[in-house]
């Protein structure tokens, strides 16, 4: 039996999910919380997003906006709370959230659970709320003290998961415990429908970027930053990939994905290094919405990425990719196929640079000559 019954969800007006998911989360997750308001199409499903940092950081509240973005296109969401600035915004966006009322709220969080579960408690003294815990400590002994402002508590089990289960398999996992929502294996996989009108967007900017006809060759998406240092592969690196891949056909192009932050200084990197090689490189980052990046990558070529979001949004879109990865959370990477193949860091430290520009580039031979 789950934890939130058939008889609650049927009486509740309002849920909120609360969980400070990254893009690549939600990619994932939105199949669940889409299901779950499919079953109940008369429940407000909200999301509140607010990682609980309460700083200015360009990087978090840019991803948030990105996020809500998304969320507003998938049409079954009512409201989403952002990331806030300030201890004073994070005040007044509980407020807001204390006008609606919510009958169920559910927690999901790795590393903050008694943070939301406090949290969660404020936005509704009379809520039933379920929180979901990424393991238990000390057997669990202390759920009562630590999680006292939750009705109940879900701790993923492991061993009920296959020895290569993906991040799906967990998140079924949780919403089958919590909510008995059942999805067949085929329904797990994520689906990233890009609206129609950003093709003409996107097509102009490659007619932009690239604009000598004659010189039309493969488009291979390129994307070496994440958040963390040891995610993220070295600009030269990636320029020296460049240079292998196109050292026999000048027609390649190739576009470098950065986050807004560092897109003066990849940009002016990159424009030294076409002066000196000539070779086709744009340097890409996300203007107006969200649905520009998932645009750019379904019309790629080949995806070569490290640990982001985009590692995950070229799987959706059934683009060829070659992902570079540390070992720690391998349900993360995409299901190995002749499409997609991961090159864990297994070398020095165990730091994607780490990994070498000749490893990437053979297996990237090898991958293009078997299709």
């Amino acid at each position: 039996m789950s934890l939130v019954s058939d008889k609650q969800f049927q009486q509740c007006q309002r849920l909120l999910f609360i969980s400070p998911v990254a893009l690549g989360d939600f990619l994932y997750l939105k199949t669940f919380l889409i299901a779950l308001k499919q079953r109940y199409p008369h429940i407000e499903l909200d999301i509140w997003l607010d990682d609980n940092r309460c700083n200015s950081d360009s990087w978090r509240l840019s991803r948030s906006k990105i996020l809500q973005q998304w969320m507003e296109t998938e049409g079954c969401f009512t409201r989403s709370y952002g990331c806030t600035d300030s201890i004073e915004a994070r005040k007044a966006q509980i407020e807001q959230a204390k006008a609606q009322q919510y009958e169920l709220i559910i927690c999901h969080s790795v590393s903050k659970s008694q943070q939301y579960s406090e949290i969660a408690r404020t936005i509704s003294p009379s809520a039933f709320i379920v929180s979901s815990l990424p393991k238990r400590t000390a057997w669990g002994i202390f759920d009562r003290i630590l999680y006292r402002h939750s009705d109940r508590v879900f701790s993923l089990n492991s061993d009920e998961l296959p020895s290569n289960h993906h991040i799906t398999d967990r998140y079924e996992n949780i919403f089958s415990h919590i909510t008995g929502l059942q999805l067949a294996k085929s329904e797990l996989m994520p689906e990233l429908v890009v609206p129609k009108s950003l093709g003409p967007i996107t097509d102009n900017w490659l007619s932009e970027q690239f604009d000598d006809p004659s010189k039309q060759g493969p488009l291979i998406f390129l994307n070496h930053l994440s958040t963390n240092a040891k995610k993220d592969w070295q600009l030269s690196q990636l320029f020296e990939l460049i240079e292998r891949i196109s050292k026999d056909d000048m027609h390649y192009r190739f576009v470098i994905n950065v986050t807004k932050e560092n897109y003066q200084q990849v940009s002016s990197s990159t424009r030294e290094f076409v002066e000196h090689s000539q070779r086709q490189v744009a340097v890409f980052t996300v203007q107006e919405h969200f649905f520009e990046l998932p645009s750019l990558i379904a019309k790629a070529d080949f995806v070569i990425t490290v640990d982001t979001a985009i590692l995950h949004f070229a799987f959706a879109a059934k683009r060829p990719l070659l992902s570079m990865m540390r070992q720690k959370k391998p349900y993360w990477a995409p299901p190995a196929s002749k499409q997609s193949h991961v090159l864990y860091a297994t070398e020095g430290k165990g730091h994607i640079s780490d990994i070498s520009v000749d490893t990437v580039f053979k297996k990237y031979q090898q991958m293009t000559q078997d299709c």
